[in-house]
């Protein structure tokens, strides 16, 4: 299991309504067709701070989150973030912790 977390802040409200369509139709499928993909979740700062967004796609292993950072949808993504007038975007990769690898859950 990999996580890439990219984090973002909203363009103008000008730009707001192509931003959400271009998000729905184009990058948001582009990421979730790649393969090894197991989740897509898309969450929003809570205190309306910067970064504004963040996406969490976990993979089935860093190899297939690795491939997909190496691929043109990738890089069509992050095209359109900016062209979309996304700033301060920023991607980590996260893999599993040796010392924690499976979740631990109350309780449990």
């Amino acid at each position: 299991m990999a996580l890439a977390i990219v984090t973002w802040d909203l363009p103008p409200q000008e730009k707001m309504e192509a931003y959400n369509e271009q998000a729905r139709t184009e990058w948001i499928p582009a990421v979730v067709r790649q393969p090894g993909v197991k989740e897509f979740r898309g969450l929003r700062n809570a205190f309306h701070a910067s970064p504004h967004v963040m996406s969490i796609t976990e993979y089935d292993s860093l190899a297939s989150a690795l491939k997909f950072i190496e691929t043109e949808d990738f890089a069509r993504v992050m095209e359109g973030l900016r062209a979309a007038g996304c700033t301060n975007i920023t991607v980590q990769l996260w893999d599993v912790s040796p010392v924690i690898p499976e979740p631990i859950r109350p309780g449990g």
